[in-house]
């Protein structure tokens, strides 16, 4: 490879670990579609009382961008709407420090199912199966037993805890790597709830572009360096 090539390659590469590297921005408008109460009991990763708080999947924005919607992976921290918080970094979920080793291969999972979330109940339903994944560790992802229960509150009675034990269900069976996940850490000391989100693994073609770009730029620069020579 020539050395007019290699430079703006290796700049690119730079800016991007450059941007991956810096603290991102994080705000939160409110529920996606609302949400319902459930009870939660985690022993893992360290003993809490049985507490109460509402699923659903937030309205979030990532550094002004454009709104998407995130899940709570941090019941021991809380989050507020409205307010932008600094103290996020964007991390790849296999990045994410979950309770459960599998968590970020079977939320990916969970996503590739690609279940029609879009009511209060279906997203209370998504974000109770996103905190049995994460905080399960026992290998078997069952909502009444083992080191993460949920039980009561409105999940129950909409029927939002039996659909997300359904879903779970069918994690043995789907294959579809279609979604890889990304975490939002929060780094400061108290933080806010780490979140996740996923997008589809972009395509081969979508990589081939991507060397194009990479291509064009390194002709690109050796053009202007030959005019100057």
């Amino acid at each position: 490879m020539s050395r007019s090539l290699i430079a703006p390659i290796a700049l690119a590469c730079t800016l991007l670990c450059a941007t991956q590297a810096r603290a991102d921005s994080v705000s939160f408008a409110g529920f996606a579609n609302g949400s319902e109460s459930v009870n939660v009991q985690l022993s893992n990763p360290n003993v809490a009382n049985s507490l109460w708080t509402s699923a659903g999947g937030f309205t979030a924005s990532l550094n002004g961008g454009p709104s998407f919607v995130s899940y709570c992976i941090d019941l021991y921290e809380h989050i507020a709407f409205g307010p932008t918080y600094t103290d996020y970094t964007l991390v790849s979920g296999a990045s994410h420090a979950f309770a459960n080793a599998n968590a970020a291969f079977d939320i990916g999972k969970l996503y590739a199912e690609k279940n029609v979330v879009n009511t209060a109940k279906t997203q209370a339903a998504f974000q109770i199966a996103i905190w049995e994944i994460a905080y399960e560790t026992s290998g078997i992802y069952d909502l009444g037993t083992g080191s993460s229960k949920f039980f009561g509150g409105s999940a129950d009675t909409s029927g939002a805890l039996a659909l997300a034990s359904t879903w779970l269900g069918a994690l043995s069976t789907t294959t579809d790597p279609a979604f890889k996940i990304s975490a939002l850490d929060s780094i400061g000391r108290p933080g806010h709830q780490d979140q996740v989100f996923a997008k589809p693994v972009p395509e081969p073609t979508t990589y081939a572009m991507m060397a194009v770009g990479l291509l064009c730029m390194g002709a690109f620069a050796r053009r202007r360096l030959v005019r100057q020579d």
